[in-house]
């Protein structure tokens, strides 16, 4: 038995990821929802354990919840020397008036897995302060993540990151956990289908 990688299979399957994300960059969800995987579960039940494993790349952590906004991220195969990661921020709902809402706004782009962490805290930075300009964000250091005000508890708002030189071909969500304790939380209702 062959190899499935240099079949037509894999070439339509990746042709197949390539429209699917062109069609939620141009906003196509607003009209019809397109299909995805969504990782979904109560807080700190392993859901950024599970990303990690599938993605190679480590998201934020901390003792609260930590994410705050949806995250999508598309992991396309490609040359694992050639491997790069390019942030950026979908603005779908409005949380500001200044907001241009059914955008896609480029926040950063790395060739270094280790460097995602640090830019995933600053893009959910610039998503959950919608007053404040995007470029406030793009170079702040940890410490200055650690210590800044969040405008919004939770967006709705997406951090998307684009994987080029991943293992598979594949587009998934990660939501804000589950929180238990709701009375201390402003409810946001996240709902994707």
């Amino acid at each position: 038995m062959g190899s499935l990688s240099g079949s037509d299979y894999v070439s339509s399957r990746r042709r197949l990821n390539e429209i699917l994300q062109a069609l939620r960059d141009c906003g196509t969800e607003q009209v019809i929802k397109l299909p995805k995987i969504v990782v979904i579960g109560n807080q700190s039940a392993g859901k950024s354990s599970l990303i990690e494993s599938i993605s190679q790349i480590k998201v934020p952590r901390s003792g609260g919840t930590c994410t705050r906004c949806p995250m999508e991220v598309r992991l396309r195969r490609g040359d694992p020397k050639a491997w790069q990661c390019e942030v950026s921020l979908r603005i779908e709902h409005s949380e500001a008036q200044e907001q241009e809402v059914d955008s896609t706004i480029k926040f950063a782009t790395t060739k270094e897995p280790g460097e995602v962490t640090a830019l995933l805290r600053r893009a959910q930075l610039a998503i959950l302060n919608p007053k404040r300009s995007i470029a406030d964000f793009r170079n702040l250091d940890k410490a200055a993540c650690d210590n800044h005000d969040k405008g919004l508890g939770f967006s709705r708002n997406i951090v998307v990151l684009d994987i080029i030189g991943a293992e598979i071909d594949v587009t998934f969500m990660d939501l804000p956990g589950i929180i238990q304790n709701t009375e201390k939380v402003t409810m946001h209702c996240l709902l994707y289908d």
